[in-house]
């Protein structure tokens, strides 16, 4: 089994969960979402989401108003989400997205890194056909990949197109078997799950099943 990703109700622990596990390893490639909330003038609050590196660290970000739009897209931050409505800007996938997508799989074939971290795949990347090519090429390789996949019913709230891709995404990780690998469905505090996780990311000995 090449890959294991988790789905289920949104801030349930998911992408701390696997973090917290991948910490002792420093052969990891890929990309992790940081969530980040920005306190606002009066009572208006946002929401922002930012693509980093699977190796760089969780970075503090800088209080703004509520009328600084300049955030989107800066360092990475592709979604800003406020009282007014949410403002994507697709193209930190089409080039910090794809990178980190084509660095993971040539690292990965030079023996750098020997597990990619994808989390989240899912949502607004499927739009992006660049995007979705890399994340094909590395899918399609022997590579193993550990992340988080948005569910499918979260996923159709958002557009017809987008579900239909998540929907082909689900099988493509799995395989049309279970042959590829397994989306485990997690709730805060499922150590079955995270016993899983941790079995697949670090092994009963610590050095995973590489």
């Amino acid at each position: 089994m090449n890959n294991l990703f988790l789905e289920g109700p949104i801030q349930t622990g998911k992408s701390t969960l696997i973090r917290k596990l991948l910490k002792a390893r420093k052969d990891v490639g890929g990309f992790t979402v940081q969530r980040m909330s920005f306190p606002t003038k009066g009572e208006e609050k946002r929401t922002g989401f930012r693509l980093m590196a699977a190796d760089a660290p969780i970075k503090a970000h800088t209080c703004v108003t509520a009328t600084d739009d300049n955030l989107i897209a800066s360092d990475g931050v592709f979604k800003l989400v406020g009282p007014k409505g949410s403002k994507v800007n697709l193209e930190v996938f089409e080039t910090k997205g794809v990178e980190l997508l084509k660095q993971a799989l040539k690292d990965a074939k030079a023996g750098k890194i020997k597990l990619v971290l994808l989390d989240e795949i899912g949502g607004h990347e499927l739009a992006c056909k660049k995007f979705c090519k890399a994340l094909d090429e590395l899918l399609d390789s022997v590579i193993p990949c550990v992340g988080v996949i948005k569910q499918y019913n979260d996923a159709k709230k958002m557009d017809a197109s987008i579900a239909e891709a998540n929907k082909e995404l689900h099988k493509k990780i799995t395989g049309p078997k279970g042959e590829h690998g397994e989306i485990l469905y997690y709730e805060r505090g499922d150590e079955k799950v995270r016993n899983a996780l941790n079995h697949f990311i670090n092994g009963s000995s610590g050095g995973g099943f590489f």
